[in-house]
């Protein structure tokens, strides 16, 4: 990693104290050393724990096979969108922004609010350093963190080494948020709203996220790594102690529109930060993939004839169905085969609107919209995974209820507060009765598949949604591994319709997650002991990144050398700590390919 001559801010994004709420950019020579104040820089790193998550959501969406592009293409400048060949690829905006954006300026930060004994502001910015840490090396694994910024070329931790580091981390933020000597320091200085566009600078909700940090941390431990009861219970205590708190917020990144970086990131405008280092969501070239469509959520309804609203009724309001021009009711939600290119006969527009720009019911994808750093549903379904593994499926039924009907309500699919199970009416509670009798019929059917699998639509544009999948291995009909004896990722649900408002037949829908077609060929086909009829392994998957080419690659090779994942493809495959079979918790059909 390049040495990092960092002056806060590299770029400080800030909102003027007085007048028009807009953005500042201030660019500083790197070589120029400069000091900041804790007022400065907080606002920065506030922005930028928000837009590392975009970050890492933004390719998550189609490596987790949610999100596909219209073309299709082996190689190119978006490979976790097209054919997963990421050594070509010149820069990994998430790298530099846990070590630019967000480590550098965290460091000026903690130095500034110590020169002052200004606590709150430490506790702040290491608790987002958690978040950030998880999000980086959950992406890359091992990548340095004991003596960053000390080194042209620092060292890498390992990957347990730095789990060991946030484990412990995160025991001393929870018990620091409740001390007195450090909450209630006459030496803190007020933290307003411009500083803190989250909280406010209010210590007791940044305690409960550091709390809600600690589940979400401690749940990489299931389903592979340490499955337990008493990890569970851990797991369930601390969901509880968050949510069951009367002063948990979600804790919400908002954006108030304008220019670039005034924008969401997800919104239409789909601003660049910083330029070079980032990438613009895709979202208007983007399709939903046939998993996600048709498996997920359900693409296969028929409304007077005319396939269009979904099983889920969660579906129109993350996107919009759209017409084929000239075609009379041609109105329909439709997919792709992931990385399949669509036909010659089909336009972008006649797929769905993914912004949902004429039912403006998705809170992501609008330029005023908000990036949450961790939502209430993922903690419900945290907890429901949980119970699962447990052996409280009743409870891990009920809490994964209640979580869907929480996340329809952020979604509009009711009008009214539906957290107590409240229903819609009319020809809608038919849909939303429907769903559940498909979806999710009751405690005694319930798996973990039917649990993962609503999560999955629960966190899409949140980085959760790829870590889940690859916790699981991606187990489906495709690979043969299994979780409690069932395919996580493979979908089989009997459909039966009824009344006449809905026009379609009985009938079992089937479909697994796939792997993207025309992938590399080099990386991926795998040829016999003859050197011929290369083939692709089942377990081939993509699991992880490579490191940032822009600087690891010139700046410190011969870390990536030892490793062994400098230029080397097969670091993609290499599974994270987390996802290695360790409790006995997963089967395959392949044991000798499963490890």
């Amino acid at each position: 990693m390049k040495i990092f001559r960092y002056i806060a801010v590299s770029i400080l994004v800030i909102f003027i104290v007085t007048g028009c709420e807009g953005f500042l950019d201030i660019n500083t020579s790197l070589d120029s050393p400069t000091t900041i104040t804790v007022d400065q820089a907080l606002p920065t790193v506030c922005f930028y724990a928000a837009q590392i998550n975009y970050d890492h959501a933004e390719y998550g969406v189609y490596l987790s096979q949610a999100l596909t592009t219209a073309s299709k293409s082996q190689t190119g400048e978006y490979a976790y969108s097209q054919g997963w060949e990421f050594l070509s690829m010149n820069r990994h905006p998430q790298w530099r922004r846990h070590f630019y954006d967000l480590g550098a300026n965290i460091n000026e930060l903690i130095s500034a609010a110590e020169k002052i004994n200004s606590r709150n502001f430490i506790l702040i910015a290491r608790t987002i350093m958690l978040q950030s840490t998880m999000l980086t090396t959950d992406a890359f694994g091992p990548m340095p963190r004991s003596n960053a910024y000390k080194s042209t070329s620092p060292t890498y931790d390992t990957q347990e080494e730095i789990y060991d580091w946030m484990f412990a981390e995160a025991d001393e933020l929870v018990a620091l948020y409740s001390n007195p000597d450090w909450i209630n320091n006459p030496d803190n200085r007020p933290i307003t709203d411009k500083m803190d566009r989250i909280f406010s600078g209010d210590m007791k909700k940044w305690g409960l996220y550091a709390k809600a940090l600690q589940a979400r941390l401690w749940l990489r431990k299931l389903p592979n790594w340490e499955n337990t009861p008493a990890v569970c219970d851990r797991i369930i205590s601390m969901v509880d102690d968050v949510l069951n708190d009367s002063e948990w917020e979600e804790p919400r990144y908002y954006y108030p529109g304008g220019t670039n970086e005034q924008n969401c990131p997800w919104g239409t405008s789909a601003p660049i930060i910083n330029a070079w280092e980032s990438r613009k969501n895709r979202l208007a070239t983007s399709v939903p993939t046939k998993f996600f469509g048709y498996g997920i959520l359900g693409f296969y309804n028929t409304y007077n004839l005319n396939r269009r609203y979904a099983l889920d009724p969660r579906a129109e309001k993350i996107m919009t169905p759209r017409d084929i021009s000239g075609v009379n009711g041609s109105t329909q939600l439709r997919w792709l085969e992931t990385n399949i290119g669509m036909d010659v006969s089909m336009k972008i527009t006649y797929y769905p609107d993914l912004y949902a720009t004429t039912a403006g019911s998705n809170p992501y994808t609008k330029n005023e919209s908000y990036v949450p750093l961790i939502t209430e549903e993922e903690l419900m379904f945290i907890k429901a995974e949980a119970q699962y593994w447990r052996g409280d499926k009743a409870g891990a039924y009920a809490t994964t209820k209640t979580a869907v009907i929480h996340n329809m309500v952020r979604y509009g699919v009711t009008t009214s507060v539906a957290s107590d199970g409240a229903e819609l009416t009319g020809t809608a509670k038919t849909r939303y009765n429907r769903f559940f009798e498909v979806r999710l019929p009751g405690e005694t059917s319930f798996t973990i598949a039917d649990l993962m699998q609503q999560k999955y639509v629960a966190m899409y544009l949140l980085p959760e949604q790829w870590t889940d999948v690859r916790r699981y291995n991606y187990s489906s009909k495709t690979n043969g591994i299994k979780y409690d004896d069932v395919e996580v990722y493979t979908i089989t649900k009997v459909h039966k319709g009824t009344g006449t408002s809905y026009a379609v037949t009985d009938f079992t829908s089937e479909y697994s997650l796939r792997r993207p077609y025309n992938l590399y060929e080099p990386y991926w086909m795998q040829a016999d002991a003859f050197g011929t009829n290369a083939e692709l392994s089942p377990n081939a998957w993509i699991t992880r990144l490579n490191y940032d080419p822009e600087t690891e690659d010139k700046y410190n090779r011969n870390e990536l050398e030892r490793l062994g994942a400098f230029k080397n493809h097969e670091w993609l495959k290499k599974r994270m700590i987390w996802a290695y079979n360790t409790s006995g918790k997963a089967i395959s059909s392949d044991p000798i390919e499963w490890k």
